[in-house]
């Protein structure tokens, strides 16, 4: 069918015509216009017929189905949605060519309104021009002309208000959608999930001196120009500490899970899966290390299998190798990692509880059997800090099921609170989820649940308020309860232990200072609490001293906090945990507050920590954990975490950049607690699953 506006077109062109040619115009010349009532009268004949075969069609399609057995469950989810929106696009798709019929029929009726009035001008030229000879017989035509006329104006009235009130009905009742303009695109059939494209890892030459708006409020355009020519020096030095990591690792221990960086012996076996590799391929990327990356990348295309015979940790191998792999993919593009990572997350699915939603402490990916670990119970941390990687697959696969399980699993915890924010790290492991002991942190066994919330809340673009509101909840009650300064000027984040304050604050809950300011800056003004920026420049400032106050810059793994004490006396090493194991929390709370702030003494803070770790650390192939940080010489422990890579230098390096939201936005990046980056779920764009759109 024309469109409107062609067909709409030609009709202009025909009256210009006509009215030029008017004086010379004939009775022969009127009788053979294109709108003879005969014409006219077949049209709407032909567009009834089309409009009833179309709904004839519509009401009697059906797709075949596949063979007994052919296809799988997926690919019976994926037809069944399929059809669904070819039904959705043809409803529509009749919706607007009705429409375009109705639109049509009444340019047809005023049409042939404006024909009529040409046609009694014609006669009466003629008759001026035949002196009045004729006046009798067209008067007689004229007449009959308009009863005619009349009887085909009802007609099509009639069709036209029939055809509006069946489409408004229609549309009333959900039926077919709401009416849009004729001029845009017609509808389509719903899109496969958007997966990212190719892109090659980011380069950064030299400083822009494009800073973001709130840091000029606050500090000069020159004072940000120097404070990145400082960090410059920071800045290459880390990508050189990455690259001396890496390629120790490769040359000692290529594809397998650790390395031991002073011997040069292979690490610990985790799930021998290259879990270093995995680990770091993110912050590889976003260094713009490309040989590096695509040496990732072929090990993974070439070498990754998940076939280990024996446990692994669930929780350990979701953060490390899952996240890694999701977040190279969401960070490149690049379809491998998603294959793999869909491949891992199929081995682990079978040892979540399918009651509780919680995953068991470990798995065997041969066989995905669970097994409980150290503890009887389920920890806090594991049952809510594994929500972002599965939810990440089931955003990019299109199927539902990795998410529906880990949601599961945090709305259980959400069930144990009993109402309550703050939760305790041991929960039962079998029948309803309820709480097994009444000790509360944001350290070791607790942290990253409370992260996790916030995080899922922006992952899926603030569309599934409960878990903000489970977030709030928690924060309302840690900054009454926990959240403590002592007489010198520190502000901590203590622990509860059977209603007990206990004033031990871990390097783990360091991440609290960079996740109040995230929460802070990311939520609507409206929903934050003024506190929360303060208390979270506190946080950093008192993670920061864990660092300088030591002989060798380094921090221990745990402090003490003295409430009553003066400044410079108020923290002390808890119960002798002076190692340090290249932990990354003080960097990402600093990276978080320069990140939103600009301020340069976050940069010299993470410049001081950089330098301690390159002067303390650095060993033959790597960077190792030490024994001692009250030592001025600490003597290492020859380990190197896969976290150091993923996390810690990632962090530190990101602070360094001259502006890093040139490199990493978070208004399009969530974080996951290994610092692996993934995308956030656009509506607009990403496509969601229906599970995650915030619906329930």
């Amino acid at each position: 069918m024309p469109s409107v506006d062609s067909k709409d077109q030609r009709f202009r062109r025909s009256r210009r015509d006509g009215d030029s040619q008017v004086s010379n115009v004939s009775p022969l010349r009127v009788s053979g216009s294109p709108f003879s009532m005969k014409t006219v009268g077949i049209g709407v004949l032909v567009v009834c017929l089309i409009c009833s075969w179309q709904f004839i069609l519509l009401t009697r399609h059906v797709d075949q189905p596949e063979p007994h057995g052919a296809i799988g469950q997926n690919a019976v989810n994926e037809a069944m949605w399929r059809y669904i929106g070819v039904h959705e696009a043809n409803l529509s798709s009749m919706a607007y060519q009705q429409r375009d019929i109705a639109h049509v029929l009444g340019e047809l009726g005023e049409d042939l309104k404006r024909q009529h009035k040409e046609l009694r001008l014609v006669e009466e030229q003629m008759h001026v021009q035949g002196n009045g000879r004729g006046a009798v017989d067209f008067s007689a035509q004229q007449r009959l002309e308009d009863k005619r006329l009349a009887h085909l104006q009802s007609s099509i009235n009639q069709i036209v208000q029939q055809t509006s009130a069946s489409i408004l009905t229609a549309q009333q009742s959900g039926e077919l959608p709401p009416p849009r303009d004729l001029e845009k695109e017609r509808p389509r059939p719903p899109p496969v999930p958007e997966r990212p494209g190719e892109r090659p890892p980011p380069q950064v030459n030299g400083i822009s001196g494009n800073f973001p708006k709130e840091w000029l409020e606050r500090f000069s355009h020159e004072e940000l120009m120097a404070s990145a020519k400082e960090a410059e020096k920071w800045r290459e030095g880390a990508k050189k500490t990455v690259l001396h990591a890496w390629n120790g690792y490769k040359q000692k221990a290529w594809g397998e899970d650790e390395l031991k960086p002073t011997s040069g012996q292979k690490g610990r076996t985790w799930a021998k899966c290259g879990l270093q590799i995995l680990d770091a391929l993110s912050t590889i990327y976003l260094m713009g290390l490309t040989d590096q990356f695509d040496e990732g990348t072929k090990w993974v295309e070439e070498s990754l299998k998940f076939d280990y015979v024996g446990m692994v940790s669930f929780f350990e191998i979701t953060i490390r190798a899952l996240g890694g792999l999701a977040s190279a993919h969401s960070l490149s593009g690049k379809e491998i990692f998603l294959t793999k990572a869909k491949e891992l997350a199929d081995k682990m699915m079978p040892a979540f509880d399918r009651e509780t939603g919680f995953p068991a402490t470990q798995v065997n990916l041969q066989t995905g059997q669970g097994a409980k670990g150290w503890y009887a119970g389920t920890v806090l941390s594991e049952a809510g800090t594994v929500q972002l990687e599965f939810r990440y697959i089931s955003q990019q696969t299109g199927d539902p099921k990795y998410a529906e399980m880990a949601d599961k699993s945090m709305r259980s915890i959400i069930r144990a609170s009993g109402g309550k924010g703050l939760v305790p790290w041991g929960l039962s492991r079998q029948g309803a989820p309820r709480a097994i002991n009444q000790h509360i942190t944001f350290g070791a066994m607790g942290d990253s649940y409370y992260e996790y919330l916030l995080k899922m809340y922006l992952q899926t673009d603030s569309t599934e308020p409960e878990w903000k509101e489970a977030w709030e909840r928690a924060m309302r009650e840690m900054m009454q309860r926990l959240v403590l300064k002592t007489q010198g000027g520190l502000t901590y984040v203590a622990e509860e232990q059977s209603g007990q304050v206990r004033h031990k604050m871990d390097h783990l809950a360091c991440f609290v200072g960079g996740m109040l300011v995230y929460g802070a800056r990311q939520l609507p003004a409206s929903q934050v609490d003024k506190a929360w920026e303060p208390a979270a420049a506190g946080i950093t400032e008192t993670c920061y001293q864990m660092y300088h106050r030591q002989p060798s810059h380094l921090a221990p793994e745990c402090v003490t906090l003295v409430p009553n004490a003066a400044e410079g006396s108020d923290m002390t090493i808890w119960q002798n945990a002076a190692h340090y194991l290249l932990r990354p929390e003080a960097a990402e709370a600093i990276f978080y507050m320069f990140y939103y702030t600009g301020d340069p003494k976050y940069r010299r803070m993470a410049g001081e920590i950089y330098e301690a770790i390159e002067q303390h650390t650095r060993t033959t192939y790597g960077y190792s954990a030490v024994r001692d940080v009250r030592q001025a010489n600490p003597q290492m422990r020859d380990e190197m975490e896969t976290f150091f890579l993923a996390e810690t230098m990632k962090y530190l390096y990101l602070t360094f950049l001259p502006n890093p939201r040139e490199v990493l936005d978070l208004n399009e990046f969530v974080f996951t607690t290994e610092a692996h980056p993934l995308r956030v779920f656009r509506k607009g764009g990403q496509a969601v699953p229906s599970n995650l759109r915030g619906n329930r």
